[in-house]
């Protein structure tokens, strides 16, 4: 009979937002309407969970050219079936990137309903719900 102890379970730090171990036989993860989804993002662009999903929703939130760069930058997404981000903040320039590098490679990339938002403004990115 094997044990598990602290000393031989896999870390739950891998990724603050999904840790490996205990989600084996997740396929979908998503993770939204959030004001700190560019973070989201770049968590989820290396986190090992992520190799195994099918599809990865990241939409509803805040997610901008920064969160989206992450994506581009991280592991290859080109696995996924689905990515969710509408509901975003990202520039034309990335999303025609988001686009060439994915849906070539079959991913239904949904960038349904970008916001305008000027970096210049004091007004701030919103959520697509709130109280």
């Amino acid at each position: 009979m094997s044990r598990t102890t602290a000393a031989t379970r896999p870390s739950p730090t891998s990724c603050p937002c999904c840790p490996a171990a205990p989600f084996l036989a997740l396929r979908h993860l998503g993770v939204q309407n959030s004001e700190i989804q560019d973070e989201i993002a770049a968590a989820e662009a290396a986190a090992p969970v992520v190799a195994r999903l099918d599809s990865l929703a990241l939409s509803m939130g805040t997610l901008g050219d920064t969160g989206a760069q992450a994506l581009l930058d991280g592991q290859p997404l080109t696995h996924l079936s689905a990515l969710d981000l509408h509901h975003h903040y990202i520039t034309e320039p990335l999303q025609q990137r988001l686009r060439k590098t994915l849906e070539p490679h079959g991913v239904r990339l949904n960038l349904d309903g970008p916001d305008y938002w000027d970096p210049e403004d004091d007004e701030p990115r919103y959520v697509a719900v709130d109280e």
